[in-house]
């Protein structure tokens, strides 16, 4: 849960917008980064098999299953660089990409910026 979402038009735009695609797919690369990063440091962690989530240990491991998880399952977090409404997914299938192609300026990237604090408290994090 966000204390503080802002959308941050700069980066906002719609689908008519050139930078649209090209935005949407190094966002979903940076999603499909993450989610091979928190493969392999489970495989670093003796993870080689489904057998071995039985063994999971709280705390570091299962923190590392439980984005994965999130990653996999549409769920929207933190950790996502694009999350795509209309499906539930942090990735854009084809039939969307179709429907975007054939209306254009009806959709819109946003660019949000998430805190779980006051805009305020937020803005020293970043000094």
């Amino acid at each position: 849960m966000y204390d503080t979402i802002q959308v941050v038009e700069e980066k906002s735009f719609s689908g008519l917008n050139g930078s649209f695609w090209r935005v949407i797919s190094q966002a979903e690369e940076q999603n499909r980064t993450l989610t091979r990063e928190l493969i392999e440091e489970l495989k670093k962690n003796g993870y080689q098999s489904i057998d071995s989530l039985q063994n999971t240990h709280q705390g570091y491991e299962s923190k590392l299953l439980h984005i994965l998880s999130h990653m996999l399952d549409g769920f929207i977090g933190i950790d996502s660089c694009f999350y795509n409404l209309i499906d539930d997914s942090h990735w854009l299938p084809g039939k969307t990409v179709t429907a975007i192609r054939e209306n254009r300026q009806k959709y819109w990237l946003l660019h949000l910026d998430c805190f779980a604090s006051t805009t305020e408290e937020a803005g020293l994090l970043h000094m």
